[in-house]
């Protein structure tokens, strides 16, 4: 199966080649930082089976810590996939255009999720679709 990903303005297209073992959700600061959300939610591909199709050399890499980067679109500021070890892509979840057929399966960094990342009571759910695809519910 190939599944297919962009950036926001869709100068950066990607795909991904087969299954993966679920969806990651990273917690700590630096991702709710870098997402401005509840964190990082990835899914981690070999390098092999990930290629670029367009706009490769369109992106940017902040270096945030010494152990610490995040690459983004230089246009639309969409966070990218990080390519910074010779075995994995780590892609960020939001950016396939495909559905992903996955729940999480990994919190990392639990500890430190933020303390308003839960309902409230009486939440409201407003079921309004976006017009990008998305898997249904």
């Amino acid at each position: 199966m190939i599944r297919r990903g962009s950036c926001l303005c869709g100068a950066l297209r990607y795909e991904i080649e087969g299954d993966f073992d679920g969806v990651w959700m990273c917690h700590c600061s630096n991702c709710r930082k870098t997402s401005g959300g509840l964190g990082n939610t990835i899914v981690i591909v070999p390098r092999a089976r990930f290629r670029w199709l367009a706009g490769e050399d369109h992106r940017t890499t902040y270096a945030v810590r010494p152990t610490y980067s995040i690459t983004r679109c230089q246009t639309c500021g969409t966070p990218l996939p990080a390519e910074e070890d010779d075995t994995n892509v780590y892609l960020t979840a939001g950016t396939l255009d495909d559905a992903l057929g996955a729940a999480i399966t990994n919190h990392i960094f639990y500890g430190s999720v933020a303390d308003w990342a839960h309902d409230a009571e009486g939440v409201r759910y407003f079921i309004e679709r976006s017009s990008g695809p998305e898997a249904p519910r």
